[in-house]
């Protein structure tokens, strides 16, 4: 996990691989992430595409909470 705030649009869409490389971390921990309750990293699947995205004011805010 990075120390630094992570270069993050709060408004975009990150893949699951894509977030995983901005935060630092693998993408199996994003998924431990959110199974956890008391994090806050909320994801949602592409009905399109069946791909797991995330918003990017979840990933500020769950990098804050972990930081």
């Amino acid at each position: 996990m990075i120390d630094r705030r992570p270069d993050i649009d709060p408004d975009g869409l990150y893949n699951q691989a894509k977030a995983a490389k901005l935060l630092d971390v693998d993408r199996h921990t994003l998924a431990r992430w959110e199974k956890d309750p008391s994090n806050p990293l909320e994801g949602f699947t592409r009905k399109s595409t069946g791909e797991k995205v995330y918003k990017g004011r979840a990933l500020l805010r769950a990098w804050g909470a972990i930081i």
